[in-house]
């Protein structure tokens, strides 16, 4: 009698594990739309190959990148944004756009709907509107409201960059071994919102200067340390992963790639890639050069 119980219970217990990882194998893959809105560092090429890398660890994916440079369109600039529509998560490398209406819309109505945010590089400064038009408050207000900083000014050469130790224990830094790296790409400055978690600095060297933007001028050291990485919950509720990282070169540096992946797994709660498990790097020394 015991021996048909043993048999019992193991065969409910691999009746309940395969039950469990048909279920798995049934449920909608989180949707990650990866918007390249700029030839500015290479965005068309690193974006796919990380699309690639978020379908290996179970995400479905949508690339929108239009023909020619977006910078210097003003329709037809990013065929197939309409795919915000249905995203669960949205990675914006985007400069200097003038979207048109009909693609500004999905845009804004991600962005309300209160959905995650992920933003690379130039996002912060995403759109240039002229004076005068509707959306002119968004050169500003897309890095500032959505992502967390408007853009200000950058260095010159590379980036040093340090893990923040207070917030080595957030979701987006878990497995991340490597505390202290240099990125080929300048050094951002930043003036992040109110609430905004620190997890990466970064140092870089420069021409000492005075600038003057328009919420008031500023002086800018030879030697500026700053915020590379943070996150944040925008005035929408979305969660927030911004960054000044998206050099090139930042893809060949596992920490910054495997961040990145981190930081979409924590925007739509998915368990995080444990640390046996290898993130890709990409070593585009072609792209580096634009």
């Amino acid at each position: 009698m015991r021996r048909l119980r043993t048999r019992f219970l193991v065969s409910l217990s691999l009746l309940l594990s395969v039950a469990a990882v048909a279920a798995a194998a049934a449920a909608p893959k989180p949707h990650v739309v990866l918007v390249a809105g700029t030839w500015h560092y290479s965005p068309q090429l690193t974006l796919p190959l990380f699309a690639q890398e978020l379908e290996r660890l179970g995400f479905r994916t949508t690339v929108v990148v239009g023909e020619g440079d977006p910078e210097k369109r003003t329709a037809n600039v990013l065929p197939g944004i309409d795919a915000l529509a249905t995203a669960d998560v949205a990675v914006f490398f985007m400069r200097f756009l003038q979207l048109p209406d009909r693609e500004w819309q999905p845009v804004e109505d991600y962005l309300k709907a209160g959905k995650p945010v992920i933003g690379l590089r130039t996002a912060s400064h995403a759109f240039k509107y002229p004076k005068g038009h509707p959306r002119y408050p968004w050169n500003d207000g897309f890095g500032r409201r959505a992502i967390g900083t408007p853009y200000l000014v950058h260095q010159a050469g590379t980036t040093q960059v340090t893990a923040v130790p207070k917030y080595r224990t957030h979701p987006i830094m878990s497995h991340v071994v490597q505390t202290e790296w240099i990125s080929p790409g300048t050094l951002y400055l930043t003036r992040l919102e109110g609430g905004c978690v620190p997890l990466l600095t970064g140092t870089g060297r420069g021409n000492a200067r005075l600038m003057e933007r328009e919420f008031g001028p500023f002086q800018v050291h030879e030697v500026e340390a700053d915020i590379v990485a943070w996150a944040w919950k925008n005035e929408w509720g979305g969660k927030v992963f911004g960054t000044s990282l998206g050099h090139p070169g930042d893809f060949a540096e596992e920490s910054f790639t495997r961040m990145l992946v981190n930081s979409v797994c924590w925007a739509v709660e998915k368990p995080l890639p444990g640390p046996g498990e290898r993130i890709a790097t990409w070593n585009l020394k072609q792209a580096e050069k634009k």
